[in-house]
């Protein structure tokens, strides 16, 4: 019987050699450009791309995972000492329901890494917090796993009209809806249902 286990054995690995340092990689699909970024110093290569180093400027948030199978995870992330064009720029793009995701990643003594992912999904409304200067300002970004998504009323209904208005007049998928709502069954029967009347 296979047991389910966080980590990869890469991960597993470093940990059980002893003196390895812990930093969170995160990738944010912004509308202007996907941000690349972790909580250690310098830059780190993972599956190819480079992340930027940002330090203590850069703080991951506890998150909490529930006993309930249907709770959503989240996690927020702020970056602090952020110039006011770039939180203008933020706020007017905004950032809500574009990919995110966030990384555990252990460094070993000899240099070599390796990262697995501990939430993906997509990222809420940015937070601003405005100090007057750059060293105060900071963004806040959540990242909620698709979870949370089943906890969305969603805008789209399944009727014809509705249909028409997101794919065109001549996409007719849901012209029976209307009729089929009321459309008697006769399950087991010989009796057949009336005829269909196509509209």
């Amino acid at each position: 019987m296979s047991s389910v286990f966080p980590f990869s054995q890469q991960v597993v690995d470093i940990i059980a050699g002893g003196n390895f340092m812990v930093v969170y990689a995160a990738q944010l699909a912004f509308k202007t450009g996907t941000v690349y970024a972790h909580t250690g110093t310098g830059q780190l290569i993972l599956d190819g791309q480079p992340y930027d180093g940002v330090g203590t400027l850069g703080e991951v948030g506890s998150s909490q995972e529930t006993e309930e199978s249907g709770s959503s995870l989240s996690v927020s992330l702020t970056l602090s000492g952020i110039d006011s064009s770039v939180m203008a720029e933020t706020n007017l793009n905004g950032c809500r329901g574009r990919p995110g995701k966030l990384l555990f990643v252990v460094v070993a003594e000899d240099g070599s890494y390796a990262a697995d992912t501990l939430l993906s999904g997509r990222m809420d409304a940015a937070q601003m917090s405005f100090g007057g200067n750059a060293d105060t300002n900071s963004i806040t970004v959540t990242i909620v796993d698709r979870m949370a998504e089943w906890d969305r009323t969603g805008t789209e209904r399944w009727t014809d009209e509705n249909h028409r208005a997101r794919h065109g007049d001549d996409d007719r998928f849901f012209y029976a809806v209307a009729q089929l709502a009321s459309w008697p069954i006769y399950w087991g029967a010989k009796k057949d249902a009336p005829a269909f009347t196509y509209e």
